[in-house]
């Protein structure tokens, strides 16, 4: 099962470049009913179905969540590096009286 969790948060953090909130939410509650069905019907306890499908989606949004954060800091804290603020030492057309 440890290869699942590392595969459900690659799927998030892909997810996360492209996919809208909403519609991952609705991907997250499939993937929650399709493995609690899943569980179940193969006659796994029900304890198990729901704490491995609690991960599972907990992972997803993980991925998705790292992804959203190394966008944030790619784009909104790089470009502010980038762009200089004029500072103090601008002058203005205005008297200071």
């Amino acid at each position: 099962m440890a290869w699942a969790l590392v595969i459900s948060f690659i799927i998030g953090a892909i997810c996360g470049v492209r996919v809208p909130v909403l519609i991952f939410t609705f991907m997250i509650i499939l993937v929650i009913a399709v493995f609690v069905a899943t569980g179940l019907g193969l006659g796994y306890p029900t304890f198990q179905v729901f704490y491995w499908s609690v991960l599972l989606a907990a992972v997803l949004e993980a991925g998705y969540a790292v992804t959203h954060g190394l966008l944030y800091l790619i784009y909104v804290k790089g470009m502010s590096r980038r762009e200089k603020r004029a500072g103090i030492a601008m002058k203005s057309k205005y008297s200071s009286d």
